[in-house]
């Protein structure tokens, strides 16, 4: 009786590529969460500059913007990926005046945005209908 020496080699080269297809796909779905958490806490950088622009400088309320999605959370709500309040660093330089800003960043993410602070119509320049 004399054996086959192929038998079982499909088997072998469809486990090779089975292998390298997962880590393949299971490495493009960790690097495509990563990317979509460092988005998300981009945007919420951004909206939290902007409201805090828009709004009365609150720095605890610019950080929950950014840690919750809004600026009065719930009590019970937990923080987007577990941010603490200490990572989000809230300032604006320049103010008072004409080059007041608004800044928020998360300097572990590499996160960081600012906008200028909209004033209130003087006196002196005529309002917009």
């Amino acid at each position: 009786m004399t054996r086959n020496p192929r038998k079982g080699q499909s088997l072998v080269e469809t486990a090779l590529i089975l292998a390298a297809f997962l880590g393949l796909l299971l490495g493009m779905i960790s690097i495509g969460g990563a990317l979509f958490a460092r988005q998300t806490l981009s945007d919420r950088v951004q909206q939290a500059a902007r409201w805090g622009a828009v709004n009365t400088y609150d720095p605890a309320a610019i950080r929950n913007v950014v840690l919750f999605g809004t600026a009065t959370p719930e009590p019970t709500e937990r923080a987007f990926l577990g941010l603490d309040a200490s990572a989000v660093e809230v300032g604006n330089p320049g103010c008072p005046g004409p080059q007041c800003r608004v800044s928020v960043a998360i300097p572990s993410q590499g996160v960081h945005c600012v906008q200028p602070v909209e004033s209130a119509p003087t006196g002196d320049v005529p309002a917009k209908p």
